[in-house]
């Protein structure tokens, strides 16, 4: 039997999320009984549109159990009812509590055909901030077919309570209708962009810098290649897949990428694996902004990507055509600082430096005090 305590921190280059671990159990499995306090349309949907779970769906049963008491809104259970009519193995299900304690378990348990078996409880729950933003803690215990791993406080607390686990009907979205709104101020001040240091201490950081460095907060500068029809599917070398987006294991590490437009307002994550090209090498990472646009034509110039890295594997974009406002701002890095690997032009450099050359960039102010589910 294997068991690893876990913590996740999104400030820990080393860290493993709590979405990466259950992808990681998710792999192989023929069953995933969840049981979570909390839900949300982002975190849902995030993990049941990734490839892994989408195989899980296929070859076996997902069955949940979220909690009503707060934050699990109308609309995320009925995008729950609506996977339950999709996915004839995918079922939902709701605690009714009628006590005065909050239901506020947070657990997955994972069978395999072989007999392994693998079970994660934690403090994360099936929300944005409990898969990957927050700082939360989470044990995985993992078990062959012939050691003794026993859950059987699972099954016993779903008979006795076999009564208030009800279906998503009307009342129950009724009921959830009073779960308004539920976020948190982000601990951050109106600015992340640090003071300068004093003069003694000032030195320009080179290129080795930024790509080796454990600080956050780093800028990346791309331009989008080609690549043939679909390039919303950018193409990136195995440098800035590395040390830029901190990627080790492309099949389970996803990156958590937020658009910003021109006006600073933000879409919903995108949560989004990396896929290696088999005919070059190169790895791509879709970017939903670029979907269904035309690439310019070659005496435009390229399509720019300017991405602003706020936690492990977690960044804000905003996209750029040649004749669009701002791209004449993020173009002149590319000309004149160094390129990082091979191919299109991609440069690296600090949040300073982009206030620098832009100082009205909506991705320095987007986000700063922005709001969160739990």
């Amino acid at each position: 039997m294997e068991l690893r305590f876990c913590i996740q921190d999104p400030t820990d280059t080393n860290t493993t999320y709590l979405y990466e671990a259950i992808l990681s159990a998710a792999v192989n499995a023929v069953d995933w009984r969840g049981m979570y306090a909390f839900a949300t349309c982002d975190g849902i949907d995030c993990l049941i549109e990734d490839k892994v779970v989408q195989e899980l769906i296929k070859a076996g049963e997902i069955n949940l159990l979220v909690g009503i008491d707060a934050v699990t809104n109308r609309f995320t259970l009925e995008r729950l009812r609506d996977l339950e009519r999709q996915h004839c193995k995918f079922s939902a299900k709701v605690f009714w509590n009628e006590t005065s304690g909050l239901f506020h378990p947070k657990l997955s348990y994972f069978t395999y055909k072989d007999g392994r078996r693998t079970l994660i409880v934690g403090s994360g729950n099936l929300t944005p901030g409990g898969l990957n933003k927050n700082f939360e803690a989470y044990t995985v215990v993992m078990a062959d077919e012939l050691e003794d791993l026993d859950v059987s406080a699972l099954d016993d607390f779903l008979l006795r309570h076999a009564a208030a686990i009800r279906s998503i009907d009307n009342e129950v979205l009724e009921r959830a209708k009073r779960n308004l709104a539920h976020s948190i101020k982000m601990a951050q001040p109106p600015s992340t962009i640090a003071p300068p240091p004093p003069i003694e201490q000032r030195r320009t950081k080179s290129a080795q810098d930024l790509t080796t460095s454990t600080d956050f907060n780093r800028i990346l500068i791309a331009e989008i290649p080609k690549a043939g029809g679909r390039w919303a599917q950018v193409h990136f070398n195995a440098d800035i897949i590395e040390k830029y987006f901190r990627i080790t294991d492309i099949n389970m590490q996803r990156v958590y990428l937020t658009h910003v437009d021109k006006s600073g307002d933000r879409a919903n994550i995108e949560v989004r694996p990396c896929v290696r090209s088999e005919r070059n090498k190169n790895c791509k990472i879709e970017i939903r902004a670029a979907k269904n646009l035309e690439y310019p034509a070659p005496d435009d110039g390229r399509p720019i990507l300017l991405v602003r890295e706020r936690q492990l594997r977690t960044f804000d974009y905003m996209f750029f055509m040649p004749d669009t406002s701002g791209y004449k701002d993020v173009s002149g890095p590319l000309k004149t600082l160094p390129s990082i690997g091979k191919g299109v032009a991609r440069v690296i450099l600090t949040i300073e430096k982009l206030a620098e050359l832009w100082p009205n960039c909506p991705l320095l102010t987007s986000g700063n005090n922005a709001e969160y589910d739990m």
